[in-house]
């Protein structure tokens, strides 16, 4: 049963909307101030805040952005009810990292609607807190469509994703000339991952291939996609040159969709191999094979930003771990977000293994390192993401980690909530290693120093 936290100092409205989502099925807390809705929230770890922002003792602004500031509750999605329209709350909304909006007087059926799109109430739990960030698409913000306009969104687009598949192939039936299309593996608000055959050469060639579709019809927002796109491909057409990362091999874009193609690596992903704790020369190989998976990514100064296990595979020809996911979407999102509110959204929805600051929309470099280390703690105790957030927010691994004093530092440092005391990049982290697991010279240093 979902536990919802409601921080409402008006009694009637607190009474009202606590019998009502009691009815839904929902366990509730309840808290009359915003001190009292922190100290709640840490302590009984909700699936859900509704805060009112006019609060006695702490006001609901102050007391979440303590909430987000906190690992152990930057998690929890967010719902801010204030007492107005005016046309600046929700600018404060996006900047406290709020993940919904709404006004008194409270609309149930409105307010409901919300409260349904973050908690996923028909998808299961399991599948809510893996799924990936754009399959949360374009889920409503919460301040209507009128305030929406009024504040420059009238391109925000809603509606169900237009059938790329059909509309971008060419005469001959190809996407771009020479991809022949098999089947749609993903689609949501922002484009659909395809796999397909490159049918130009002698023997067709398996491909991954990402579709883009613009969220916003705006034409200088168009122009900032296109050079960002620019960009990374011409990094990324380097740095996969590297052979644990899947090579990036075209990029076009056609009726203002773009498409970038990827090396489909047969293998499995590194989710199934999370379930159960692993021996600690498993979990060093491990935190040796996906540092160097980022470590090309950090040497050109970028932050990867989607280091989560279904960006990994195992591949199935040399066993090795290779990089299947780019995180570029997320990249985009944090580089375009002053552009599109829909930007905004997708980078406010909460997701595993990222560090505090990257929740909030301000990834490093070694936010990637924390996600690693996140992920080879899993693997070692066997223990949710969850429960590790919450356990190295609180204490030291000493106890956690059963290991060699340094092995337990080098753990520590990755995951520390204060990204000041963490490794600054992967080199480094990479470099701390035990067994002379030092980082090799990469192709993107080849090719940069040539």
């Amino acid at each position: 049963m979902p536990k919802i936290l409601l921080v409402e100092d008006n009694a009637l409205n607190r009474k009202m909307l606590d019998r009502k989502l009691q009815h839904c099925g929902y366990e509730m807390l309840l808290a009359t101030d915003g001190d009292q809705g922190v100290a709640l929230a840490i302590h009984h770890q909700p699936d859900l805040i509704i805060m009112d922002t006019e609060l006695p003792v702490m006001d609901g602004w102050q007391a979440i952005k303590v909430l987000k500031a906190s690992t152990a509750t930057a998690h929890i999605p967010v719902i801010a009810l204030t007492t107005n329209t005016k046309s600046g709350n929700w600018k404060t909304a996006l900047k406290v990292g709020c993940n919904d909006y709404d006004t008194k007087p409270i609309v149930l059926k409105r307010l409901l609607g919300k409260v349904e799109a973050l908690l996923g109430v028909n998808s299961s739990p399991a599948n809510l807190a893996t799924a990936p960030l754009e399959d949360l698409g374009l889920q409503e913000f919460a301040f209507n469509q009128a305030e929406a306009q009024n504040n420059g969104f009238l391109g925000l687009k809603t509606g169900t994703l237009a059938p790329i598949l059909n509309s971008s192939k060419s005469s001959n039936g190809l996407l771009n000339g020479c991809y022949q299309t098999t089947e749609v593996l993903h689609s949501d608000a922002f484009g659909q991952r395809i796999l397909a055959k490159d049918v130009k050469g002698a023997t067709p060639q398996p491909v991954l291939i990402n579709t883009f579709n613009l969220p916003v019809e705006n034409a200088s927002l168009l122009s900032s996609v296109r050079d960002f796109l620019a960009s990374e491909m011409s990094f990324l057409k380097v740095v996969s040159r590297q052979d644990d990362i899947a090579t990036c091999l075209d990029y076009f874009e056609e009726n203002e969709v773009f498409y970038w193609v990827q090396e489909h690596v047969l293998g499995r992903s590194l989710v199934t191999e999370l379930g159960s704790a692993q021996s600690m020369g498993y979990v060093l190989q491990l935190t040796h094979s996906l540092l160097s998976n980022v470590h090309p990514f950090h040497q050109g100064q970028m932050v990867h930003c989607e280091c989560h296990p279904d960006s990994f595979v195992r591949r199935q020809s040399d066993n090795r771990i290779v990089l299947v996911d780019y995180g570029l979407l997320t990249r985009m999102f944090v580089n375009l977000r002053s552009h599109s509110l829909a930007y905004r959204q997708a980078l406010l929805k909460p997701r595993q293994y990222q560090a505090a600051e990257q929740r909030v929309g301000n990834p490093q470099l070694n936010s990637d390192i924390y996600s690693i280390g996140m992920i080879v703690l899993q693997s070692l105790t066997g223990q949710s993401p969850e429960w590790l957030a919450n356990t190295v927010s609180q204490r030291n691994l000493t106890g956690l980690v059963k290991a060699d004093p340094k092995i337990v530092k080098l753990f520590e440092r990755m995951v520390s909530p204060n990204e000041q005391l963490r490794f600054k990049a992967a080199g480094e982290a990479l470099a701390a290693l035990p067994l002379g697991l030092m980082p090799k010279k990469t192709v993107y240093q080849q090719a940069f120093s040539s």
